[in-house]
């Protein structure tokens, strides 16, 4: 787990109302999974140039369309996602575009 008084302090950053644990919980899910699909797809980058280190440009070259995709079925996975996860999740698929 990402340490949650971190996240909180950087949603913060983004709004001033009240951040509800919860909120922070679903946040830190979403973000572990995104990094586990980002590592993986790194890894994947890596071994095809046969090396056994993650770089900077493996994370770089990983599949755009393929992490907003899994980003928008995280975001509408359910209902009860509190709004500002979503917007997050909105504002990365917008930088994916």
């Amino acid at each position: 787990m990402l340490p949650k008084t971190r996240i909180k302090k950087i949603m913060k950053q983004y709004t001033k109302l009240n951040i509800s644990s919860e909120a922070v919980d679903e946040l830190n899910n979403i973000l572990l999974e995104i990094i586990k699909i980002i590592t993986e797809t790194a890894e994947k980058n890596a071994k095809r140039e046969g090396r056994k280190t993650i770089k900077g440009r493996d994370i770089k070259e990983c599949d755009d369309e393929r992490l907003k995709r899994k980003i928008i079925e995280l975001s509408k996975r359910t209902d009860k996602m509190p709004i500002l996860i979503k917007e997050i999740l909105n504002v990365i698929t917008s930088e994916l575009e």
